[in-house]
């Protein structure tokens, strides 16, 4: 049932939501707002980017670069699951979709970013006449509390008065490989931001590169290399040498919850003995240790919770690498992939950390102390590209607009610097207080201190609609 907004009198004051980031966690709340209130309102969507919905990980128009989720289970409305299933049934054969999808199929990411247009679109549709939306093209450097709300600037000059703010953020940009200030990061030699169609931009064919990181888009990399006929040595470099894991070829049943919602373990200790205790068993009967990860998947939340500040972090010490890796998987067809471009000698993991980057003569030197060997290894390649994943700590990036809310004490960072401080609702704690901030919200990626699953479609649609609900509930 839908909340109002406001009074739903033609005469009432419009309450204004102003989302901050047009990518998907910031389109799922826009699309929970339109489907939920009535008027007067206006959605305000800010972003600096031309498209809406898409994002960074759904921009791509690779079809190689693939969901890591089965489509059965990518809809972007808990109340319906099967709407993205339906949505590209409907869209089979047309040009440039498959000719069949099934809900077991791992669907090409830009499939996805058109998705999400569609849902805002169809959800503008659903929208009562007084409850508009509006894209506001252009960048939030600064926020401020008003006795009348907030205000938002932005680059341009704009400033945008509004009743609540939801900051959607995303994911920031990866930590420099080397934590130190080096030559070679202003090289081209040398590519920060990895998730770029521009990537190989400057490596020929034959020329080998060093991917930092041997994650997910340490994969998206190594696919782009494929794609492009890439035929170089392809060198991935992680702590742990720790390789993608792909989901089963074929989908198993739901394997039933053995963590207790009502009696969770308090330690990691406990926790991990509790798990490695079921997958032994269940490997015993023969069943695969995937779906017994997956069945943690709803109290996953309520574990994290449960965990100690102390806890939390031996977690990240001991635990969460192979963790994410193994909770987080590839698609089959691309685990092939890379299993095929690892046979023909093409790629190779390396285990260890960056010593040292240097360019020289057209080249960069790399230099890698291997893990667990009082060993040197020395690579000669022509681009290092940045794979070690998104950082964590929004006090640290200098955007004019996190400067500024922390300037004002507007937001502080939870105690591992693993997001936003705020209150499982999404709710922005002050800095200092840690008191909530009226009218400030996040979801998504800034949520992972205080829930940990907080990055994927599956979690974000949740935070979307009950986000969507609070907003609704507390406006009317």
């Amino acid at each position: 049932m839908p909340f109002p907004l406001s009074n739903s009198s033609s005469s009432a004051p419009a309450y204004v939501v102003a989302i901050i980031g047009g990518g998907c966690a910031g389109t799922l709340v826009a699309s929970q707002l339109l489907r939920q209130a009535w008027g007067p309102a206006r959605i305000l969507v800010i972003e600096r980017g031309a498209a809406i919905g898409r994002g960074v990980a759904y921009g791509t128009d690779f079809n190689e670069h693939r969901l890591n989720v089965p489509a059965a289970r990518m809809s972007a409305l808990p109340e319906d699951p099967k709407h993205f299933l339906n949505w590209a049934r409907e869209r089979v054969k047309h040009l440039g979709f498959p000719d069949t999808v099934d809900g077991n199929d791992f669907l090409p990411r830009w499939m996805y970013g058109r998705y999400l247009e569609f849902v805002l679109e169809e959800s503008k549709g659903l929208a009562p006449p007084d409850v508009v939306l509006e894209i506001v093209h252009g960048e939030a450097v600064d926020l401020a509390e008003t006795p009348a709300g907030k205000t938002i600037t932005l680059a341009d000059g704009r400033i945008l008065v509004v009743s609540a703010v939801v900051l959607a953020l995303g994911l920031l940009p990866g930590e420099y490989p080397i934590r130190r200030p080096l030559p070679v990061y202003h090289s081209p030699r040398y590519l920060h931001s990895p998730l770029l169609p521009t990537a190989l931009s400057g490596v020929e064919k034959q020329d080998d590169i060093l991917i930092v990181g041997a994650g997910l888009t340490a994969v998206d990399i190594i696919l782009q290399c494929r794609l492009l006929g890439h035929r170089g040595v392809i060198h991935a470099l992680s702590r742990r040498g720790i390789k993608p894991v792909a989901h089963s070829a074929s989908p198993a049943e739901p394997y039933p919850a053995f963590l207790r919602a009502d009696a969770l373990p308090v330690t990691v200790h406990a926790a991990m003995t509790l798990i490695r205790a079921e997958l032994a068993s269940a490997a015993a009967r023969g069943i695969d240790w995937r779906p017994v990860l997956d069945s943690i998947r709803p109290v996953s939340a309520a574990l994290w919770e449960g965990f100690s500040w102390a806890e939390r972090a031996r977690f990240l010490r001991h635990v969460r690498p192979f963790w994410e890796a193994h909770r987080h998987r590839i698609a089959p067809a691309t685990a092939a992939i890379i299993a095929s471009v690892q046979q023909e000698g093409r790629l190779k993991f390396h285990a260890g950390r960056l010593i040292s980057l240097r360019e020289s003569a057209g080249r960069v030197a790399a230099v890698l102390k291997v893990r667990g060997e009082e060993r040197f290894e020395a690579l000669s390649v022509a681009k290092v590209i940045n794979c070690t994943g998104p950082r964590s700590d929004y006090s640290k990036y200098q955007h004019p607009l996190l400067v500024n809310l922390l300037a004002a004490g507007l937001i502080g960072h939870d105690p591992l610097a693993l997001g936003i401080d705020a209150l499982p609702t999404g709710q922005v704690l002050r800095y200092g207080t840690r008191t909530p901030v009226a009218g400030l919200f996040t979801l998504g990626a800034t949520l992972k201190g205080v829930l940990w699953e907080s990055t994927a479609v599956p979690e974000i649609r949740v935070q979307a609609r009950q986000l969507a609900e609070y907003l609704c509930s507390e406006s009317s």
